[in-house]
């Protein structure tokens, strides 16, 4: 899986790289007329014009970043998949699973690193601009940190782990979603107005997913009486039963949500290669 993986990363990084570089370069440019205040020196027209340019382009390229992250997952569960690509690698001696496990987590690796670039260039550009000493920075950093574990309680241990796991359980979530949507889409043979009828299947598989999770809210609720919306809980002075009781729901949620689409997806993806 590992050969797989890495293909299919060396097949699909160069877009989001590229985007990257062109949301650094922005960013760059942001700061640099910022910090120093150049429009004095190289004509304000000319600087404002090029800061104009910078900002526009940051925040377009920010929305890029996230129109490419959906295509993207739409190109790996898709064309990928299901065209002469996916043929050919159905034929290579792996499982099933090995493979769709390989495209899952070459788009979990892709979204959560370009995500983490773009936070890091956005906050550096803002500690230049702001004149904030490196070592200053860092060292009241260090001290925030070294704080907040000091005083780090089960409270904050239990919401950071439901924060976590609520992240990677709504993104994995998501990708078998669409998934499954596509699958859907192959082993019906859609081909007029494919767009509109994939759109209407995946948000009919998210309102289903929505109804089966409030039907398992009301089903605990009504049977241990524990109210299922953490916001119920944030004044908590320390983590009870009940707490761990939603956690609990929200994985079980999650990976039962999850593992439905998942294995829809496998069996659609089955009776097509049997079909062709």
């Amino acid at each position: 899986m590992r050969k797989l993986l890495r293909y299919e990363f060396s097949q699909s990084y160069l877009p989001l790289a590229v985007i990257s570089l062109a949301f650094l370069i922005c960013m760059l440019g942001i700061s640099v007329i910022v910090k120093y205040n150049t429009l004095h020196t190289l004509g304000l027209g000319i600087v404002q014009f090029i800061l104009g340019l910078c900002i526009t382009g940051a925040v377009l390229l920010c929305f890029i970043l996230i129109i490419w992250q959906i295509l993207l997952i739409i190109s790996t569960f898709g064309k990928n998949l299901f065209g002469d690509y996916g043929y050919l690698l159905f034929c290579v001696p792996m499982g099933i699973d090995t493979i769709l496990l390989a495209k899952i987590l070459n788009c979990f690796i892709l979204i959560g690193a370009s995500l983490s670039f773009f936070a890091f260039v956005g906050v550096g550009s803002l500690v230049f601009i702001a004149d904030i000493n490196p070592s200053v920075m860092f060292s009241v950093l260090g001290e925030n940190i070294a704080h907040f574990f000091l005083n780090f309680n089960e409270t904050r241990a239990f919401f950071t782990l439901y924060a976590i796991t609520s992240i990677f359980g709504f993104t994995l979530e998501f990708l078998m979603y669409i998934l499954l949507t596509l699958a859907l889409l192959n082993v019906w043979r859609v081909s007029s107005f494919r767009f509109v009828v994939g759109l209407l299947l995946f948000f009919g598989i998210v309102i289903c997913g929505n109804i089966i999770s409030a039907l398992l809210g009301l089903g605990l609720a009504a049977f241990s009486g524990v109210n299922t919306a953490i916001a119920e809980y944030l004044n908590s002075q320390s983590v009870n039963l009940e707490m761990w009781i939603v956690y609990g729901y929200v994985v079980c949620n999650y990976l039962l949500l999850s593992g439905a689409s998942y294995l829809l997806a496998r069996t659609c993806i089955i009776k097509k290669l049997e079909l062709e």
